[in-house]
Parts: structure tokens; C-alpha cells; sequence
């Protein structure tokens, strides 16, 4: 659902390039050279894409929408595919209802679907998978298989578990002790998860071990919404290379020592409750920033 939601604004951007284009002298190299001049294509074919389109398709479109009508040679000229492969893209994105044909003075000339009413499309798909959302989690939480576990593996595999942290909408809880974090996986928390969290109006409770750093940070918990108390452990314990995260019924599992790199997930209401419940007991105990 987050992605369609980038995908909307993405595409927006599409509409909004257009107009500029549209705005300017109406000749054949500004039509041509806007997207390329701007860096930007290479950006909406991938979005477009990941949205169901293959990559010639995607190719097709944009330089369709471009010339705002075009023929089959001067989209070939465009896209550097030859004449049967455009004749058989331009059928599959007619039958996807992405573009139509017209036949004048025997020349067939093709126009692309708007992408404001792709961008329509993408809303109403968000809002249908909202609607049944609760009932797909229902269906899941129904399962008699008790407690789920999801095991990913690598850099891919923290940002996985991360990522589905961050949907939470109530509050979450954390043990964590972040100053041992790989720098790629912390610079993808402050770019990616934290913002989607203040968007849900997520708050964090962080436990986090008492050093230097941690308490650095002070300065931006509220920006970034979320409060740390500090916890002492004894010489020789701790969290080093390790986070855990507490929402809804889930616990997730973060290690990122040298030699054990993975992500887990635990569904389980009872355990996640009692860990919840841990976490409060240390919180109202621990050392407040």
C-alpha cells in the first residue's frame, strides 16, 4: 500500500511534466528531448513497471505519451525497437486499456490513457485492498498454526523485518542498541522507517544500553517520535549486534553481527504480550534521557 502510494505521486509528476512540455513551443525536439534533457524517464519507466507493464512497454508509453499522437515509425525512431515489436505492444497495452488507434488516411496513429486516470486506477486499487484488509488479517490471525515465524536472511532481510514494523499504527516498543548497526541498514531507518511511522502517528518507547552515543540523541527523539530510557547491564551483557522490535502481536528479531546477518518474525500474541509486558517493567525503572 505504501508503494502505490509513491507510485500516485510518482506518477503525478509524470502529469505535471507533461504540462511544462505542453506549455512550450510545440515542436518535434522539445516533445523528444524533454524527458531524456531532465533525467527522468529512466525513473517513470521503472515506477511504470513495477505497476504491471513490461519493460517495452513501458518504453512505448512514455514515448507515446511524448508525442502526444504518434505512429508506429516514429515510436520505433523513439524507442530503437523494431516495426513488429511496436505493432505488438501497442495490441497489448490496447487490451490493458493503456492506448487506442486510429486509422487516418490509411496511417495508423496511436494516443496513450492519461495518466491521471492511471493515477485514478492506483487510488482505487489502494482503496480496495484497504477495505479487505481486515478481513485478510482475520483470515490470518485465524490460522491454527501458532506462533508464525519468518526467517530473512541478510541486509535484505533487516530492512524486510523493518519494513513491516514500520505499518504499525499504535505504539511500539524497542531494545535496541543501535550504535553497532550496519551504516547502510541506520541510513535506511532515518530515510524509509521513521517517516512512515510519524506518518501513521506511531510513537516508539526505546530501551536502549547507556553509552555516549545513545545519549546523543536526545536532541532529536521528538522530532523524530519517539522517546529513549537508558538500561545499565552488567559487565559483559548487553545488546551489541542486536535489536528487538514489539508491535501489534508481532516480535522481530534484528541480528547484525558479522556472522549472523538475518531478520525473524514471531506472531504470537502471548509472547509478544509478555514482552510488551517486560518492556514496561524496565521503562518505568530505567534512567530517562
Amino acid at each position: 500500500m505504501i508503494f502505490h502510494r509513491l507510485t500516485i505521486c510518482y506518477i503525478s509528476s509524470i502529469i505535471k511534466a507533461t504540462k511544462r512540455v505542453l506549455r512550450k513551443p510545440k515542436t518535434a525536439s522539445v516533445k523528444q528531448n524533454y524527458l531524456s534533457n531532465n533525467l527522468t524517464k529512466p525513473m517513470y519507466e521503472n515506477i511504470l513497471i513495477q505497476n504491471g507493464f513490461t519493460p517495452k512497454e513501458a518504453k512505448v508509453y512514455l514515448s507515446i505519451l511524448e508525442y502526444g499522437q504518434a505512429t508506429m515509425s516514429m515510436i520505433a525512431r523513439k524507442t530503437n525497437l523494431e516495426r513488429p515489436t511496436i505493432y505488438d505492444i501497442v495490441s497489448r497495452l490496447e487490451n490493458k486499456g493503456y492506448a487506442s488507434t486510429i486509422k487516418t488516411k490509411g496511417i495508423k496513429h496511436v494516443t496513450v490513457t492519461p495518466p491521471s486516470i492511471i493515477i485514478q486506477r492506483l487510488k482505487n486499487s489502494v482503496f480496495r485492498a484497504e477495505k479487505i484488509l481486515p478481513d485478510l488479517m482475520e483470515m490470518a490471525y485465524k490460522s491454527p498454526i501458532k506462533p508464525r515465524i519468518k526467517f530473512y536472511e541478510g541486509t535484505k532481510g533487516l530492512k524486510q523485518v523493518l519494513t513491516e514494523y514500520s505499518q504499525a499504527y499504535d505504539e511500539t516498543y524497542v531494545f535496541s542498541d543501535y550504535s553497532t548497526y550496519p551504516k547502510d541498514v541506520l541510513a535506511f531507518i532515518y530515510k524509509e522507517i521513521i517517516p512512515e511511522r510519524i506518518r501513521r502517528n506511531s510513537f516508539t518507547k526505546m530501551l536502549v544500553v547507556n553509552t555516549p552515543k545513545h545519549i546523543d540523541v536526545k536532541k532529536n527523539e521528538k522530532k523524530y517520535f519517539q522517546e529513549h530510557r537508558l538500561i545499565n547491564f552488567p559487565s559483559g551483557m548487553g545488546l551489541e549486534n542486536l535489536e528487538v522490535l514489539l508491535w501489534e502481536n508481532k516480535i522481530g528479531f534484528l541480528s547484525f553481527g558479522n556472522n549472523e546477518l538475518f531478520g525473524m518474525i514471531i506472531e504470537s500474541k502471548s509472547i509478544s504480550q509478555m514482552l510488551k509486558n517486560v518492556h514496561c517493567l524496565i521503562w518505568e525503572n530505567a534512567t530517562k534521557l
